[in-house]
């Protein structure tokens, strides 16, 4: 029972890192690919979330939570959909404040 709970207690607090990591990577990810135009910024953005969530793997693997064989994919599982979804709503948010200024307000229509 008291293995049960220490390894629950793991899982959660893995799960609290990786959205931290998500808000945190998804900010850093509107400033660090400023530069980069179109379809490069997205995919660099992508690939930026995937290495952090790998990141995330290994420090789960460094909690030493112990998993049944069975289980052990929950290791990479544990908030993943969570992490995904964090860090593109923040990349997306702070991207939008940060470029709030700079976009046209409305469609223009050609008929004035």
């Amino acid at each position: 029972q008291e293995e049960k709970r220490e390894k629950d207690k793991k899982l959660n607090k893995l799960f609290w890192i990786r959205v931290a990591c998500a808000v945190i990577a998804g900010t850093i990810a509107t400033f660090i690919f400023e530069d980069i135009q179109g379809e490069e910024r997205r995919w660099a953005s992508i690939v930026f979330m995937i290495i952090v969530f790998i990141g995330t793997i290994f420090v789960a693997k460094s909690m030493k939570i112990q998993l049944p064989s069975s289980d052990r994919k929950k290791i990479v599982m544990q908030g993943i959909g969570s992490y995904i979804f964090i860090y593109l709503f923040v990349w997306i948010l702070t991207y939008t404040i940060l470029h709030a200024g700079t976009i046209t307000k409305g469609i223009t229509s050609p008929i004035s």
